[in-house]
């Protein structure tokens, strides 16, 4: 029988508490090397979103009679398999110049660990309801974190914000480099995670009061 903590499905899991970019780390290298403007940005958030939620779905098929390490290698091949129509239509949506830009981070998409890990310790435990819901709060969590890095590289680069000027006093190119990414994202992590633990204490005073 499966535990409450197992049964409770809160999107702020994947999207605050274990974001795979700001807070986990478990997938910060596509957005450190591809959303260095907010174009990029949203190619990557779609691409990655199209093939875990659709990969997730199938791979859920899959009979648990299948050993361990072959489940994972057909996790994989699922999702290069969804990968394909995915890439298309996202050069039919936006830029070809821009999809093949970032073209070897969004192909990285493909071994993402909500697709190779996640699903094995968290999402096929639960019912396939479930398992959407908490899926699209880990997918959320990324985006949201995406494009917010795209956001300000865009801005702090070349103070444009997609095709629009931004008037600031002030440029730092290198924060369209991968390392300029990777301050940034190390930037907002701390603080993400300085929020997140000062408001736990908070709660948790809270609770100690009324106690």
């Amino acid at each position: 029988m499966e535990t409450s903590s197992v049964r409770k499905v809160r999107l702020s899991d994947g999207i605050i508490r274990q974001n795979a970019v700001l807070m986990s780390g478990l997938f910060a290298g596509p957005v450190i090397g591809a959303a260095s403007n907010l174009q990029n940005a949203v190619v990557l958030c779609w691409v990655f979103s199209l093939v875990t939620l659709i990969s997730i779905c199938f791979c859920r098929l899959l009979p648990k009679k299948i050993a361990f390490a072959v489940r994972i290698v057909l996790y994989a091949l699922i999702a290069a398999a969804v990968y394909v129509p995915v890439i298309m239509t996202a050069r039919l949506l936006f830029a070809v110049e821009t999809v093949n830009g970032i073209g070897l981070y969004l192909t990285v998409t493909v071994a993402n660990p909500l697709i190779l890990s996640k699903t094995e310790s968290r999402f096929f435990l639960r019912s396939p309801l479930q398992m959407l819901k908490d899926a699209f709060g880990f997918v959320l969590g990324f985006d949201l974190s995406c494009l917010l890095v795209g956001t300000l590289r865009d801005i702090l680069t070349d103070n444009m914000l997609w095709n629009m000027r931004v008037q600031l006093p002030f440029q730092i190119p290198s924060m369209g480099r991968v390392y300029g990414g990777f301050i940034l994202v190390g930037v907002l992590a701390g603080l993400c995670r300085a929020v997140y633990n000062r408001r736990r204490s908070s709660g948790s005073e809270k609770k100690e009061a009324k106690q």
